[in-house]
Parts: structure tokens; sequence; C-alpha cells
């Protein structure tokens, strides 16, 4: 039986939600039992009353943190270290990029320290695993899964609105302004599509009107039930490009068509015209919206492409088997 401690941010962070505690009640199917530690908030000090433990685990993961160099030594000399990352924490978000704004050197060159002394990287997606690479030999590409949520797509009503949605975080709602223009036309030339968005708060400066509900998890389950067209737009730039297409998941996990930039891990989450669109510009993202506005068949068609992607390739199940061969074949003795 394989032991791992896993130290985490917080409780409510998608990241551990998804990456960390998606996986616990499972793990004893694979021969492999986890603990959790939360160090968001500690002092490091007191981080180190655990070092006693840490030669009793054969991995240690550490799950997104970006920790002083003396904790991650102590790991390193009792245990096989993992490092854990989803986004890319070597530059800065989207809207700060723009404002040229980065990270410290102190930051990077901890990030760097813990890729070169980790046993194993997992990475979100093919860009950040290409920046874990330029440290570490042993580095896979882990997406971020989700349960099983539907067994066959939803079929909407022929008649009535057709629904268009967005889902994410209020510092993530600026990227919505890069296809306002495509969807205030949207909504001006079809009263009966509705955008919808499920957020902490309303955009504020956009054209678009969004019906807005306010994020709470059983509002998310019957939110997502209730679409029609997933979108993701983004930015082409470092921080937009090392996400791990996490919305698309949640889309298609509900058999739902999708609408994305041509960016990153959304090259590899949708299939272009089959699940969706891959799309750049503002009149590719009105062509694309369009056909399936008004082309009903195209959007059940292309929401059982998502859910059969989804199946195959982001399940909680698939995701974890595939972690578990890992640690099961790069398996040491602790120290």
């Amino acid at each position: 039986m394989i032991k791992i401690l896993c130290l985490h941010n917080a409780n409510h962070r998608a990241s551990y939600r998804y990456r960390v505690g998606l996986f616990l009640p499972y793990w004893s199917n694979y021969s492999i039992t986890a603990e959790t530690i939360c160090i968001s908030g500690q002092k490091y000090i007191n981080i180190l009353r655990y070092l006693y433990k840490f030669h009793t685990y054969d991995y240690v993961l550490l799950q997104k943190k970006i920790v002083p160099k003396l904790l991650i030594d102590i790991i390193s000399k009792q245990s096989q270290l993992i490092y854990d990352f989803d986004d890319a924490l070597y530059t800065r978000e989207s809207r700060e990029l723009e404002q040229n704004k980065l990270p410290s050197n102190s930051t990077i060159n901890k990030l760097n320290y813990i890729l070169k002394k980790s046993a194993l990287v997992f990475a979100g997606n093919r860009e950040l695993a290409d920046y874990a690479e330029t440290f570490n030999d042993n580095v896979h590409i882990i997406p971020t899964g989700l349960d099983k949520q539907i067994a066959e797509p939803i079929i909407t009503p022929e008649s009535g609105d057709i629904s268009i949605g967005w889902i994410g975080n209020d510092v993530n709602l600026f990227y919505l302004s890069i296809i306002d223009d495509a969807t205030y036309f949207l909504q001006k030339k079809y009263p009966f599509v509705r955008f919808c968005l499920l957020c902490g708060n309303p955009p504020k400066t956009l054209k678009t009107h969004w019906h807005f509900t306010k994020w709470s998890s059983p509002a998310e389950k019957s939110w997502l039930h209730a679409l029609d067209i997933g979108i993701m737009p983004l930015t082409d730039d470092p921080w937009s490009r090392g996400k791990c297409a996490f919305k698309l998941l949640q889309y298609m996990a509900y058999g739902k068509p999708v609408v994305a930039s041509d960016v990153g891990a959304n090259r590899t989450t949708v299939s272009d015209r089959h699940n969706g669109y891959l799309v750049r510009t503002t009149k590719e993202w009105i062509s694309a919206l369009e056909q399936l506005i008004v082309n009903r068949d195209m959007r059940i068609n292309m929401g059982r492409e998502s859910l059969t992607i989804f199946t195959e390739q982001f399940e909680r199940s698939q995701i974890q088997k595939r972690i578990a061969d890992i640690l099961h074949d790069f398996h040491k003795p602790t120290r």
C-alpha cells in the first residue's frame, strides 16, 4: 500500500477540490492511502512540526504552493516529493500582464527550485509541462478531472430560449470583454438567445446583457443542466496558455457543445467542429455561435461528442487511474 501526504491550499480552492479532494474517497481502490494537511495561512515553522512524519510516507505531494527552499530540502531528503500545479505560476494573471506586472524573482526562483527537487511533477497541461521539463525529467501531464454528471445529454425542447453560458470567478469576468462585440451583435439579432452568467458578481461594463445567477454548489448543477452552449474566451498570453480548460470540462460533463478561444489547453480539449469550435476573431465567434444557435441538431450532436470526449479523457476515474499507475511504476521504498 502506497502512502501519500498532501500539503495543500485551502479546502475551498478549486485546485484542491478537483486535483486532490476529488480523489480522496477512491484511493483505496488503487492500493493507495492519502492524508491531507492544509498549509495555507500557517507559519512555516509550524509546518516543520510534521518533520518527523515525512519519512513515513512514500510520497509527499505539494499541491500548487510555493514554499521556502528549506522545507523542500527537508521533504525531498525524507520522501519522494511530487509537485502538482495547474496554473502558470511563473507569470502573472492576464489582467496584470497588461500592466506589465510580473512575479518577483524570489517567487520564480522558489518555483524553479521546487521543480528541480521534485521526484515527479504533475502539470495540468502541455504548456505547464513544457515549462517544468526545463527543470525536471519526470514530468507528467495530469488534466484536472471531474466526476461524471450524466449518462446521456439532456435534450432541450425545440421551442423556447437558447442559453449561452459562462461560469467562472469574478477576477476572470474581464475575459467576457473580448467577445462583447460578438455577443452584443447576436443578442440584438436573436432576441430568444439568453446570455447566462454563473459567478460571484455580475459584470458592470459590458454592452451585452448577461442574466446573472450567483454561484453556489446547488445552483451550479441546475445552471449547467439548463445550458445549451458553453463558452470560454481567453486572451493569448502566458497566463491564459497555462489554464487547464476547466470551464470546458464542466460544460462537457453535462453534454454541452462548446465554443472557446483557440488558446492553450482549449486546443486539446475541444475537437474543432466535432464537439464545438475553436475561434480567434470576433467574426469567428459570431459565426460559431450563430451556427449552434440556428441548428438544434448540431447542438445535440456536438453535445453528445462533448460527453464522449469527457468520459474517455477527463472523467475522474480515468485521471485517477493515470495517477495511480505513475505512482506505482515510480514507487521506491522510503528512506
